[in-house]
Parts: C-alpha cells; structure tokens; sequence
C-alpha cells in the first residue's frame, strides 16, 4: 500500500493548476518562432478605418532587430513583430534576407504614428532603405496591405501591451 502526505498532493494539484493556467496564458502565434522573444499585443487607432490589432513579438535588442523577420515564408495577418528603441533613432529599415512583402509603422515617444511603409524583399545587397524621415521609438511589421487595409495614417495612436 502506497502512503501520500496530504501536502504532497495539494502541492502536486497546485502545481499542476499552474500549469494549466500558464498554457491558457499562451498568447498566440508568432511570426519567427525561432527567437524567444517577449510577445505582446500591438494596436493601431485612428480616424482612417478600424483599429489594427497585432500579437507582436518584442524585438529589443540589436541582435533580434538585426533578425526580425528574415527568412520568414508566411505569417497570418494577425501577427506582426515590433521593434523598440531606447533611445529614440532616426535609422533606415531594410529587408535583406526577407522573402515575403511587409508593411512597417513607425511611432514617436508620444505613441504616434510618423510614417509607414510597404516594402519589397531583398535577396541580394544593395537592399532599398526605407527612411521614416523622422525619431521614432518603434516600428512594427506586418503583412504587405494591412496599412491600407485599415487606412493607417500619421497621428494615428499605436499602444503596445505585454
């Protein structure tokens, strides 16, 4: 006969109860599984059209910038990645190594959007740059149409959650 402390099983509930919240907890698709990066969730208001909701992954570093979404074949129009910049930056964004087309949305410090983008893959150097022209504190991408889709324009009020 087998003797289990009570404790033994209320820790053993408690821990699979946790488990189980944090797979319910699981976000959503992401565009390049192959980084672990933070995720969150990225939305785009404006008088243009509905509001652009995103699950985004968080790419804050120079290395995950770097990566983005290289070498992605496709992504659902639900997703998209963001990148974010302390501090603010004035640089180009290009797509070497990205196989499918993309939108970006540049924002300002005040959550605002200062420019956006369709742009072309690049498979071979020199990539066109795509300049916003302006400072600005983070760029999301996203499926090629989407901006249009949802008449995105500058002002308009982009709010990324984690």
């Amino acid at each position: 006969m087998i003797f289990v402390n009570k404790r033994v099983i209320v820790l053993l509930a408690v821990l699979a109860l946790a488990g189980c919240t944090h797979a319910r907890s699981a976000t959503g698709p992401v565009p390049n599984p192959s980084l672990n990066l933070p995720q969150g969730n990225l939305s785009i208001a404006g008088s243009g059209g509905p509001e652009l909701s995103l699950h985004v992954q968080i790419a804050e570093t120079d290395q995950a910038r770097e990566t983005g979404l290289m070498n992605v074949k496709k992504m659902p129009d639900q997703v998209g990645m963001a990148f974010l910049f302390h501090p603010p930056t004035l640089g180009p964004f290009w797509m070497k190594d990205t196989l499918i087309p993309l939108d970006i949305v540049f924002w300002d410090g005040r959550g605002r959007v200062v420019n956006a983008f369709t742009m072309a893959p690049c498979k071979a150097d020199p990539c066109h740059q795509y300049d916003p022209a302006a400072f600005y504190v983070g760029a999301v991408e996203m499926n090629a149409g989407l901006v249009a889709a949802k008449g995105i324009h500058p002002g308009d009020t982009v709010t990324l959650t984690r």
